[in-house]
């Protein structure tokens, strides 16, 4: 550039050009390069979108290499990473205030709709409150199948009869049901292959049918591994023993079994340790769920799931010590189920502080060293780094208003080395109450974050909401609620906010303030967005640099699902279901009174540029 710069000027010079003509020359040319440039850029995004060769029969190399595949949305989080990026740019800032609805699809299904749809090869794959399922067509929104799972009644649920969405392999679909069962489906027809029910194993070794009398049940969208599908039991509510499964994708066997809380029979040296943390056998009705989908390292060959509170909720005397694995993130062989390693967030848990929120899978730089990371927002309300090849402790920071550790025993309230929390005697549940921040729904509920790799950001739906604690008597009675006291909501007081995070440091770079707590998941794109709804209706697309709404519609529900986009005929979409519910008690209730009678919904939203002539 230099050299073709000095001969151009020895040029003009030869020529009689005055210097004053030959910087305006250069000037020109230098402006008509950056506005070629600029169009160019426009036209690429502008251009329609890749089209990638059919999926067909869904198979481990298409998961493998989930995040290439821009047609789709072939799993939960997306990729096994749970990124819930997409490189597609179509959509873009410059006009995503362009964006409208081009087709909804109402399920009829009441209460929290709160599904990661699938789309295959212009089919999407939808799963509802209450067990319902469909597939629809991308093209025009009209239903091509319908699946109802039959179901008992009097079931015990905690936080509503909700769905968290499909998984495929093959050509098969499946779907955990809240009557503890996995089924399988056909995914061109609907109609059902097979229909495991899942069982435990009673104290005289027999096996014990129809757990959801016990208040066991599955809400999970599962993870395909390989030929395994992988999900986790719900109930902890209920004093139930949690457990992470994986069974046969062709028969429906179940391959292993890694118990979340550790019994007496166990041999191994992990579980004998984990046991010790239990006081007695109070490990029976230990709680542990693992309601929410993990990841994968395919090169490490490691599952990541995250495990829920203890039973009790709220009265840790009648369960003394730390309560593994409890509140913590599993390393596992997803092979087999054997340990790996684990990350205990909140040791003894009094607060409801779920740790199964997604461990979202980075690399980061730290020292000029890639480390494979894992990052978690957890609702005890830390942003978690840690190394997921050996589970070591990177950082925690805060993300939202934390009382619950005490900031005078050492950096942002965690041991600067081990991360293990330096827990605030004033935060602990009395029989008075004491207000504690977060509230039982955490700084973050389940719903999922988005990891942008452009701009090294997590997308963290936040809940602003302390709540007062009260401990009392603990009676376990099987299938009944096991709390150990209860939680008040201070009034008036609950709000929301979506902030974007640095992986690198765990510093917030952009917060967006929200009326009403954030309880939606979140889609980053390569148009350099952002994309959830509110608890009010509104879907917004936000700049994911700078945390400026770009644009919004009004969906008549509060979201409390994630978003999508895919493509079909070169043509970027964008999708979402919408439908008010869950259990709205820990993140609404009197913090937030005006979301009580909040409108219910059982619609999916489909969003596209227009079309040009």
């Amino acid at each position: 550039m230099i050299e073709s710069y000095s001969s151009f000027r020895r040029f003009a010079g030869a020529c009689g050009f005055p210097r004053w003509a030959f910087l305006l020359l250069v000037a020109l040319l230098a402006g008509l390069f950056l506005a070629q440039a600029g169009a160019k850029e426009d036209d690429k995004d502008k251009a329609p979108a890749k089209k990638d060769e059919p999926v067909g029969t869904v198979g481990e190399k298409d998961l493998l290499n989930a995040a290439s595949n821009n047609d789709n949305w072939l799993m939960y989080g997306r990729t096994y990473d749970a990124h819930r990026f997409s490189p597609l740019r179509q959509i873009n800032k410059k006009n995503v205030n362009k964006l409208i609805p081009v087709w909804t699809f109402q399920t009829g299904v009441l209460d929290g709709f709160e599904c990661t749809p699938l789309v295959i090869d212009g089919i999407m794959y939808i799963t509802t409150p209450w067990n319902h399922a469909y597939a629809v067509d991308c093209k025009t929104g009209s239903q091509l199948w319908h699946y109802q799972k039959s179901l008992p009644e009097n079931l015990a649920l905690c936080c509503d009869a909700v769905n968290r969405g499909f998984a495929a392999l093959g050509d098969r679909l499946y779907m955990t049901t809240l009557d503890a069962h996995l089924v399988c489906l056909d995914r061109s027809t609907g109609e059902e292959i097979w229909d495991k029910e899942i069982t435990i194993t009673g104290p005289d070794g027999k096996e014990i049918k129809q757990i959801y009398k016990m208040a066991y049940s599955a809400t999970v969208a599962p993870l395909v591994i390989k030929d395994k599908i992988i999900m986790g039991i719900s109930g902890a509510e209920y004093g139930i023993r949690g457990f992470i499964d994986a069974y046969d994708a062709k028969t429906g066997k179940r391959v292993w079994r890694f118990y979340t809380v550790p019994s007496a029979d166990d041999k191994a040296e992990h579980a004998k340790k984990a046991l010790a943390s239990w006081e007695g056998k109070s490990w029976l009705t230990g709680g542990g769920s693992a309601w929410v989908t993990g990841t994968y390292d395919p090169q490490l060959n490691t599952l990541y799931w995250g495990v829920g509170n203890p039973s009790p909720d709220f009265n840790g005397d009648v369960r003394k010590g730390d309560n593994l694995y409890t509140c913590s993130i599993l390393a596992l062989n997803p092979d087999d189920g054997s340990y790996k390693w684990h990350f205990q967030n909140s040791p003894h848990d009094v607060w409801d502080y779920d740790g199964v929120n997604e461990p979202l899978l980075v690399d980061i730089k730290k020292d000029d060293k890639t480390i494979k990371a894992l990052v978690q927002a957890h609702r005890n309300g830390y942003f978690y780094c840690l190394d997921r090849e050996t589970g070591a402790f990177l950082y925690g920071k805060p993300f939202c208003e934390v009382t619950w550790t005490d900031r005078k025993k050492g950096a942002d309230g965690l041991h600067p080395k081990t991360g293990r929390p330096f827990v605030n005697p004033a935060a602990l549940p009395t029989e008075k109450g004491v207000r504690v921040c977060p509230g039982a729904a955490g700084g973050k509920e389940w719903n999922p974050m988005a990891y942008h790799p452009d701009t090294g950001l997590a997308y963290v739906p936040v809940i602003n909401n302390c709540a007062k604690f009260t401990s009392g008597k603990a009676f376990f009675i099987k299938g009944q609620p096991y709390w150990g006291s209860s939680l008040t909501l201070i009034e008036n007081q609950a709000s929301g906010s979506l902030k974007a995070i640095d992986v690198k440091t765990g510093k917030i770079k952009w917060d967006v303030a929200t009326r009403s707590p954030m309880v939606a998941g979140v889609l980053a794109t390569g148009g350099g967005l952002v994309f959830t709804g509110d608890a009010e209706g509104f879907f917004t697309a936000y700049d994911a640099d700078s945390g400026k709404p770009l644009w919004n519609f009004q969906c008549g529900s509060g979201h409390h699902a994630s978003p999508i986009t895919y493509t079909l005929g070169g043509r970027q979409y964008i999708a979402v279901a919408v439908g008010w519910g869950g259990w709205t008690a820990g993140f609404a209730g009197d913090g937030a009174p005006w979301l009580r009678n909040a409108r219910r919904g059982n619609t999916v939203f489909v969003f596209a540029l227009p079309k040009e002539n």
